[in-house]
């Protein structure tokens, strides 16, 4: 997640980005949705990294800098999972 509260995220074969106002933007699709997701990670310049099976393939995206706090795991750790608090 974004400080503007976009997230990015992968589902049926599709790397999707919802903004703030819920609308939903697709940035990439393949035809196989059978691919095994890995991590997502926001990198600088708005780019994002995703391990899907074996590759690690990296896309231009809309994203802005990392939200801070706990919702966006900025600590990168279990710590940093809402679902713990």
């Amino acid at each position: 997640m974004d400080r503007e509260g976009t997230t990015v995220f992968w589902r049926d074969g599709r790397l999707l980005a919802v903004d703030a106002d819920l609308c939903a933007h697709e940035l990439f699709a393949m035809d196989d949705d059978r691919a095994i997701i890995g991590r997502v990670l926001l990198l600088s310049e708005g780019r994002v990294s995703v391990s899907l099976d074996s590759e690690i393939l990296v896309f231009r995206t809309p994203m802005g800098p990392l939200a801070e706090g706990p919702w966006p795991c900025g600590e990168a750790n279990l710590q940093g999972n809402p679902v713990l608090h």
